[in-house]
């Protein structure tokens, strides 16, 4: 007679697995797949492809591309997950180098690569692979919180100036903010991230003004953000239907956003969603994408080393502030950015780069057995 012993990898890993976290990537993926449905079907894609479905289908192609990788990378172990985020950062930051030279261009930025039949967008896959590194150099023993500063900032210093070159400014915006939220929780002075904070704010001031032919659509979104000129159309008609859809909205299908605005399933999918649903199913989301980041931070608290904690600070950091962007863009708190909100916006990019970050949380955040 033998004992019997489960060995095999897959039960290993459910043991080891946060059911919480994994539950609700999986809802938030579904539900990504639910409302492009209803706002890309009909208008969007006929308008752009002749075709009913064509977007949703292409979405949905992604998402299922995407719930692999998410659970691919759930299946790494911590002592290969180093390995692997070196190898990441580097292939990511070759195709995002590639942009530059044999980029597509759309709307006067390059920041597209095609593919075979696909097109993707680089920096959407390289975030969560930039923020293991920046995790790993904080982590390195034997170094001075200076030194380590100065490593941690060669990565970041890369990735920024390719994504000005695009030029993509609120995505440069968002990694350099991640970092210094790294920084600080990793035990730099406060002095000194105030000092490079203020150092850093005065460079990308400084870059606007200098290149302002190439950021000029920058100057134009903070002019109609700001109130010089009246708020954009955009803006404008993402509010009405806000206020149209009330708490249990106008119906499915009965939504008129998505045929005034050519890309709201994109920048402005928080204003399908409460037009067509209601306020209340907006305010679902947003609870699901609270219990997830409440989940990972209770990880990090039990996290064994820096390097987990540190890096489940940063993805955290990554999501919290794509959906509050998005949202601030919807409500016209924040100028017009073109930030998708993770698993929800319309984009294959954006659901593969967002399933590639829960699934390094669900590695990260596995049970010691």
């Amino acid at each position: 007679m033998f004992k019997r012993q489960d060995s095999s990898q897959l039960a290993v890993w459910w043991r080891e697995i946060d059911k919480i976290i994994l539950v609700i990537g999986i809802s938030l993926i579904l539900s990504g797949n639910i409302f492009n449905f209803l706002s890309t079907s009909n208008i969007p894609s006929e308008k752009l492809y002749d075709s009913k479905y064509f977007l949703f289908y292409k979405h949905f192609t992604f998402s299922v591309f995407g719930f692999l990788v998410f659970l691919l990378f759930s299946f790494i172990s911590n002592e290969k997950i180093k390995v692997y985020t070196l190898l990441g950062f580097m292939f990511f930051l070759f195709l995002l180098i590639l942009v530059y030279f044999v980029g597509i261009d759309v709307k006067g930025s390059r920041r597209w690569l095609n593919i075979f039949f696909l097109r993707i967008q680089p920096v959407e896959f390289i975030k969560p692979f930039l923020i293991l590194i920046i995790a790993l150099t904080l982590n390195l023993k034997n170094y001075s919180q200076i030194i380590k500063f100065f490593l941690s900032s060669l990565p970041i210093l890369c990735v920024g100036l390719l994504l000005l070159i695009q030029p993509d400014y609120s995505q440069t915006l968002l990694v350099v903010t991640i970092w210094m939220i790294m920084l600080f929780v990793s035990g730099v002075s406060i002095f000194f991230i105030t000092t490079i904070s203020a150092v850093l704010i005065s460079l990308m001031i400084s870059i606007l003004f200098f290149f302002k032919e190439k950021f000029f659509y920058i100057f134009d979104r903070l002019t109609s953000w700001l109130g010089k000129v009246e708020i954009s159309y955009q803006s404008e008609q993402a509010l009405n239907a806000i206020k149209a859809g009330g708490f249990f909205g106008r119906g499915i299908g009965e939504g008129i956003l998505k045929e005034k605005v050519p890309e709201a399933h994109t920048d402005y999918v928080t204003s399908v969603i409460a037009e067509e649903y209601g306020i209340l199913i907006v305010m679902l989301i947003f609870l699901m994408v609270a219990i997830l980041i409440i989940r990972i931070f209770s990880k990090i608290r039990n996290a064994e080393n820096n390097f987990n904690k540190l890096a489940l600070l940063g993805i955290a950091s990554l999501i919290i502030l794509q959906s509050f962007i998005n949202l601030g863009v919807t409500i016209n708190l924040l100028p017009s950015t073109g930030m998708p909100f993770p698993f929800i916006s319309y984009g294959g990019s954006s659901i593969i780069g967002s399933c590639m970050a829960l699934g390094l949380v669900l590695s990260l955040s596995k049970k010691v057995l």
